[in-house]
């Protein structure tokens, strides 16, 4: 089954907080630099450079965590990234879009559907995530609670986290300082190419608004950040601390 909301979580839109105000204030560049140098794309120390996939912090020895942790894992996922247009995701509603924690995969059907969530999906199933330890963000609001939740059972580390740098950016350091994870992050792509202003949280309108419905904006985990996500796991990339 889809992972419920846990019942402490706020189902409606909640209010803004000074810092998420801050963050989402802050220009897509001047964001996007932050968040590069806070997890330290320049400096990670054990899987190669890539610009879409980080280590949190980046000296975190990843390989040890596959090799002996992976049991205390779990992985948040954007539900923005559900495919639009020609290939629509068959769990597209006309009142709510894509913005829910529906999907076929999770809740272990057969999709045919071309779709960056349902690989990235299928790359943990592969790895003996189950479906509890999987989150399709509908809301940052109900996603901390469910991460607090998932830390009193005993999980220590996201694998991965997935959002775009704004979303990242303000909510990293309370993911780790507060609630007490580590892991590894993925960075959608974070762009309508048909709508290159205005990206999934390319400006502060978006991201202001991302928690009230579905933006209609395409977005995609990328497929060199699946494929590496799925190299780490079976230990294929690591380099040497």
């Amino acid at each position: 089954m889809t992972q419920p909301t846990p019942p402490n979580c706020t189902k409606q839109q909640s209010s803004l907080t000074f810092r998420e105000l801050v963050y989402a204030l802050t220009p897509y560049s001047i964001s996007k630099f932050m968040v590069a140098r806070k997890c330290g794309l320049n400096r990670q120390k054990t899987i190669p450079k890539n610009p879409n996939v980080a280590v949190y912090p980046p000296s975190m020895d990843i390989n040890r965590v596959v090799e002996k942790e992976l049991d205390k894992c779990v992985s948040f996922l954007p539900y923005c990234a559900k495919p639009l247009g020609e290939n629509c995701c068959p769990l597209n509603t006309p009142s709510d879009g894509r913005k829910s924690q529906d999907c076929l995969k999770l809740n272990g059907k057969k999709c045919n559907i071309p779709c960056s969530l349902g690989k990235m999906i299928d790359v943990l199933k592969e790895h003996e995530f189950t479906s509890d330890r999987i989150f399709i963000i509908d809301s940052d609001s109900n996603l901390f609670p469910w991460l607090k939740q998932k830390k009193e059972e005993g999980y220590r580390y996201f694998m991965p986290g997935v959002g775009c740098p704004y979303g990242v950016n303000y909510a990293l350091d309370h993911v780790e300082k507060d609630l007490g994870f580590t892991g590894c992050v993925i960075f959608i792509e974070d762009y309508d190419p048909s709508d290159p202003k205005n990206g999934v949280c390319r400006n502060p309108s978006d991201y202001l608004n991302m928690e009230y419905g579905d933006k209609g904006k395409k977005t995609q985990i990328p497929d060199n950040a699946i494929k590496l996500m799925s190299q780490i796991f079976d230990g294929s990339v690591f380099t040497k601390v």
